[in-house]
C-alpha cells in the first residue's frame, strides 16, 4: 500500500504542491490547519507529513517550529525548496480587461501589489482563506472576477492562467519540510536542525560559546535564530541548521561542548539537504 503523507489542503496550495514533488504516488491526505497535520502525524494517523517551515519573505513558520521542539515522535527526513510563483488565473474567454474583482489570500495579493496596481488598479481585492479556495470559488463567479494562486490550482480546477510570475519579488521561495514519526534517517543525510536553550540565560558570553565549538571543527552554520521561550522577558530558545549528520564524529564533538551550556536541547532531524529549487 503507498504510504499515507498529511499536508495543509486544500488541493491546490503551495503545500499540496509541494506534498505532490515530494509523494506523487502516496496517499495525500488535506487538513485544513497546521495543527490538525501535526496532530494526525503526532497521533499515528498518517505516517509523514509536508509542512512549511520557512519562507524566504516572511521568515520562520512559527507554528511548525513550536511543534517541533514539543512534539514527542517528530523529526525532519527532508526538505523541498519550492518558488511561490503566483499565477493570474480566470475563467475561460477572460481577458484582463473584463476583471473588476480579484480574489486570493491577503497574503498573496500582497505579495502582488505592483502587478495589481499597474494591470488591474480598478479591480477590487477581496481575500480569501487560501490561493486554492480562491480558485475553487471562480469555478461558480462571474467572467468579470479573477483569482490569483498557484499553477496546481489552476491545472485541478481545469481553469486557464492569464499572467505568471506576478509577485513582485521572484525570489520568494518558501521551504518545506518532510516530517515523518519513525526514528530513522534517510540515507544521504548531510544535514541538521537542532534547538536548544540555556540554564543559565543571563550568563555572558552563552552564545558565543555555544557556538564556538561548531567553528573549531569546521562545521558549517546555515541557519541561526531565536525565540522567546515564554518563560519570560531575556529567555529564548535557538535553532541552528549546520552542515553534517548528527551521528559524525565532529558533530557529535560539537554537541558535547554545546550541551555543556543548555538546559533544553533538542535534535529536531538529520535528512539530506535540498540541493537546488523544486521544478514543477
Amino acid at each position: 500500500m503507498p504510504k499515507t503523507v498529511a499536508f495543509l489542503g486544500p488541493e491546490g496550495t503551495y503545500t499540496d504542491e509541494a506534498c505532490f514533488f515530494y509523494a506523487p504516488d502516496a496517499e495525500r491526505i488535506p487538513f485544513a490547519s497546521l495543527a490538525l497535520v501535526t496532530g494526525a502525524l503526532e497521533e499515528g494517523r498518517v505516517e509523514e507529513a509536508v509542512v512549511p517551515i520557512e519562507n524566504s519573505l516572511g521568515g520562520t513558520v512559527i507554528e511548525v517550529v513550536d511543534y517541533l521542539i514539543t512534539s514527542e515522535n517528530a523529526h525532519i527526513i527532508g526538505e523541498i525548496l519550492l518558488p511561490i510563483d503566483h499565477c493570474l488565473i480566470t475563467r475561460p474567454g477572460v481577458q484582463i480587461g473584463d476583471i473588476r474583482v480579484v480574489m486570493s489570500k491577503q497574503e498573496a495579493l500582497t505579495q502582488c501589489r505592483e502587478f495589481l496596481s499597474s494591470e488591474l488598479r480598478f479591480a477590487e481585492q477581496i481575500p480569501t482563506t487560501s490561493t486554492a479556495l480562491a480558485v475553487t470559488d471562480l469555478k461558480e463567479a462571474d467572467d468579470h472576477t479573477a483569482a490569483i494562486g498557484p499553477r496546481r490550482s489552476a491545472q485541478l480546477a481545469g481553469l486557464p492562467i492569464l499572467a505568471q510570475g506576478i509577485q513582485d519579488r521572484q525570489n520568494n521561495v518558501t521551504r518545506f519540510a518532510v516530517l515523518s514519526s519513525n526514528g530513522e534517517s534517510p540515507a544521504g543525510s548531510d544535514k541538521t536542525s537542532i534547538a536548544f536553550d540555556f540554564d543559565k540565560p543571563d550568563a555572558p558570553g552563552l552564545v558565543y560559546a555555544a557556538l564556538r565549538p561548531f567553528a573549531d571543527r569546521d562545521i558549517n552554520l546555515l541557519k541561526i535564530e531565536s525565540r522567546p521561550t515564554g518563560k519570560g522577558m531575556g529567555n529564548y530558545i535557538f535553532l541552528l541548521d549546520f552542515e553534517g549528520q548528527i551521528d559524525d564524529p565532529q558533530v557529535n564533538g560539537a554537541i558535547t561542548e554545546l550541551t555543556k551550556h543548555t538546559a533544553t536541547f533538542k535534535v529536531f532531524g538529520t535528512y539530506p539537504r535540498a540541493t537546488g529549487l523544486a521544478i514543477r
